[in-house]
């Protein structure tokens, strides 16, 4: 088996993914053989050692089964450390197997694919073109500010954007280049902003958009593929060959429209994870009662559409009510000078409760208005999810998935540079903005 690994790491947390995974070999270049532990490049194989090998491949006594295991998948680390995830051939080779009856994929297709290889975006569409025959072009990360022409260039006809990447592009100026590429299809998740509207779709001259949602333990298990309608908002609905619900902490399964945490389990036998390597006790935590626990809040409507609401652990509860910190994100990231925004939780003066506290990428050095920022917010989102403490931040920690890292932003807590609009004169109350100076508080 194989245990990719973000080129990123470094230090302890490094060192633990050997000590885990004990690996028989190593594959480093140079300057990555230097960050790992020696005791753990006893062998080790440069890449120029993997073009020497032979032209055939050798017969494998006994030949690889579905249920074998292909690689040990590192959880995303968003919030915590990372686990290995063990992921079986069966997975691998299903887990989007629906860009091929879904969304037409042949060997005539281009796949643009410029997000990490140890991770499930790239290798798991790869596999795919492999099954049709189609090509695989290959770059290190995303062209942000050049998207459309680089895949004009490359002759990509589908690409995998996460959120981040789509919110970007969708932000950026007009220009005559968002029409003038090959580009087909995008897969998205989250969609962009109006989707029913299909505006993105018109502007870059797309075919359609596909979504979906998954995690590395529970495989993908909501689409919206080409041929389905979109529902603005919406990761689409329950993939065949998955059965889902929406589950209260107890297990039992919630209504339409009410926000629980998300369970799944297969019709076929080997395409989900199969536990944590060498961590048994949370094995048994994430398949309790048969289900994978996917650790996530979503709800679903009367239809049959999912919605995603938030990571439980990145959930908010204030005065008694519980706020998803995607929502809370969402309005903030439309404020027109805010690039991105990420919310977590600041311990309250009031024991046992949150604050809502938003980390800002701007998009320009001019900074924010503060004051300004909460009367706008005030106007479009309820009362107690207006966030208390706002902070600007040069770029948000995140993995090369462009998963926020949340931990690390609620580790660094508050500082001089955190605006607190209590402390500066600022309440939100029912019946909306109440100030005073600050010294009335």
């Amino acid at each position: 088996m194989v245990v990719p690994v973000n080129p990123m790491l470094r230090g302890r947390t490094l060192a633990d993914i050997c000590d885990l995974v004990t690996p028989a070999a190593i594959v480093a270049e140079d300057e990555m053989a230097a960050l790992l532990p020696a005791a753990h490049l006893r062998r080790r194989v440069t890449p120029a050692e993997l073009t020497a090998g032979a032209g055939e491949i050798a017969e494998l006594d006994p030949p690889p089964v579905p249920s074998d295991t292909h690689c040990l998948l590192m959880t995303s680390g968003t919030t915590g450390p990372s686990k290995a995830s063990i992921t079986t051939h069966a997975y691998a080779a299903t887990l989007v197997a629906f860009i091929v009856e879904g969304c037409g994929v042949g060997p005539d297709d281009v796949f643009q694919a410029d997000m990490p290889w140890f991770h499930l975006s790239s290798f798991a569409p790869a596999i795919q073109m492999m099954r049709v025959g189609g090509t695989i072009m290959l770059r290190s990360a995303p062209a942000m500010t050049r998207y459309w022409p680089c895949a004009k260039e490359l002759g990509s006809t589908f690409s995998i954007a996460p959120g981040t990447v789509a919110a970007f592009l969708a932000a950026q100026l007009p220009s005559a280049a968002d029409r003038d590429h090959s580009m087909r299809f995008m897969l998205c998740s989250p969609l962009p902003p109006d989707p029913d509207s299909n505006s993105y779709v018109e502007r870059f001259g797309l075919s359609g958009l596909g979504t979906a949602y998954g995690s590395t333990e529970a495989s993908l298990v909501t689409t919206t593929t080409l041929d389905e309608p979109y529902r603005a908002g919406s990761c689409g609905r329950a993939r065949p060959g998955f059965e889902i619900r929406i589950v209260d902490e107890h297990d039992r399964p919630v209504g339409p429209g009410q926000v629980g945490e998300l369970i799944v389990r297969a019709d076929q036998p080997w395409v989900q994870t199969q536990g944590y390597f060498e961590h048994p006790e949370a094995t048994v935590r994430l398949w309790r009662n048969g289900w994978v626990h996917t650790g996530d809040a979503l709800r679903v409507d009367e239809d049959g559409y999912y919605f995603f609401h938030d990571r439980y652990k990145d959930a908010l509860r204030r005065r008694g009510e519980n706020i998803s910190s995607f929502e809370v994100e969402r309005d903030v990231a439309a404020h027109p000078g805010i690039a991105e925004a990420a919310c977590v939780a600041h311990p309250s003066e009031v024991s046992g409760d949150d604050e809502v506290k938003v980390f800002i990428v701007t998009r320009d050095a001019a900074g924010l208005d503060f004051p300004e920022l909460l009367a706008f917010l005030v106007e479009r989102m309820a009362y107690y999810t207006v966030p208390r403490y706002y902070e600007v931040i040069d770029a948000l920690p995140k993995t090369p998935t462009q998963r926020v890292q949340k931990h690390l932003l609620r580790a660094m807590g508050n500082s001089e540079l955190t605006w607190d609009r209590e402390a500066a004169g600022y309440r939100v109350t029912r019946t909306g903005l109440v100030t005073s100076t600050p010294a009335a508080r």
